[in-house]
């Protein structure tokens, strides 16, 4: 997807060539000087809240959680909560342990059959029981 970037040093910042024909012959080629910063990368199981903006470039971590109506101009990080204009790091939801440990277990790409099994704790509050059970599943 294009990041929609606008020139910034002319009187103008419209982009008159989108109209094609001599609206794009007598606009002068400026597409190869605006900044190009990638695409959005969004990890898995993260949470947008509604009305987010991510800029062009920003890459979400797994299981990241954006808080409503923020606008992401920084990677963030797995596993954290980041909101605000423009967003900022809040906190992680887990201790590193548990957030290296699901890194590792990347539950996601379990095939159906197997996530099926493991809901209940994915679905758990107690963390030292999740952190103790996803250790011995890594370790099989």
């Amino acid at each position: 997807m294009d990041s929609a970037s606008h020139r910034l040093g002319s009187v103008t910042t419209y982009p008159f060539n989108v109209f094609g024909g001599s609206w794009q012959e007598n606009t002068p080629d400026h597409m190869s000087q605006l900044p190009f910063k990638g695409d959005i990368v969004i990890g898995n199981d993260v949470w947008i809240g509604r009305e987010s903006i991510i800029m062009p470039g920003v890459k979400i971590g797994d299981g990241a959680i954006i808080a409503a109506c923020s606008v992401v101009t920084k990677d963030v990080e797995p596993y954290s909560v980041v909101g605000g204009n423009p967003a900022r790091f809040i906190k992680k939801r887990f201790n590193d342990e548990l957030i290296e440990l699901l890194l590792e277990f990347k539950w996601w790409d379990l095939p159906p059959e197997k996530l099926v099994t493991v809901l209940p704790l994915l679905c758990d509050f107690d963390l030292e029981k999740i952190t103790k059970k996803i250790k011995e599943m890594i370790e099989q």
